[in-house]
């Protein structure tokens, strides 16, 4: 049975402001406080951009994470992990969560996405409503570091991992987005912010695994 000292560990302090440390540098500030779609801005500074789905099943949310959806009590709710991936490199794991009483009704393509970044239906349907960011510091007790450390073993040598996550709306439904920031993104350079909201994505996007394309 866990503590309350070892349930501690397991969350993160959010905060609506990107907390000062020295380990997140201008460029990556850049990058995690920067407005639109993240996937439109990770693009248009790679070559190559895919993304791989790792999960998409019902689980149950993280101790910070259910009530930040809104929902009365911890219930299975559908989680879908992806790595966002520049160049052949992970720039961003990102762990999104869904009001499981309207998913179908408000969030049909979720089903369907497979490899296809969440961004590109998000940011072009005006029904979409973001709310503001939430940032945190994320350690490597982290259920979201944990989720990550089983496919990268070696981030599990990174002491802390800046993260973000808000809330998206559309009809009745709501949608938990969080967003891990990889080392990647300490040195490519972030592009100029492209706006909120309505940004649309570039057409310029590979949607097949590493694999499909060599067999081609």
């Amino acid at each position: 049975m866990t503590g309350a000292s070892g349930l501690k560990g397991l969350r993160a302090a959010w905060h609506a402001h990107l907390p000062h440390d020295a380990a997140i540098p201008l460029n990556q500030r850049r990058w995690i406080a920067g407005e639109g779609s993240l996937t439109a801005r990770l693009m248009s500074a790679s070559s190559r951009f895919r993304v791989q789905r790792l999960a998409q099943a019902p689980r149950l949310p993280f101790a910070d994470e259910w009530q930040a959806l809104g929902l009365m009590r911890p219930v299975p709710a559908i989680t879908r992990e992806v790595l966002l991936i520049c160049d052949e490199v992970p720039a961003v794991f990102a762990h999104t969560i869904v009001d499981p009483y309207r998913a179908r009704r408000d969030w049909p393509f979720l089903r369907g996405l497979g490899n296809r970044p969440l961004g590109g239906a998000l940011f072009v349907d005006p029904r979409v409503r973001r709310e503001p960011f939430q940032f945190a510091r994320l350690s490597i007790h982290h259920p979201l570091r944990q989720a990550l450390q089983r496919v990268l073993p070696a981030f599990a040598s990174v002491p802390m991992l800046p993260a973000r996550r808000s809330v998206f709306r559309r009809g009745g439904g709501a949608m938990l987005v969080t967003e891990v920031f990889l080392p990647d993104l300490l040195a490519r350079a972030a592009p100029a912010n492209i706006g909120a909201g309505g940004t649309r994505l570039p057409r310029r996007i590979d949607t097949h695994s590493k694999e499909e394309r060599q067999a081609s």
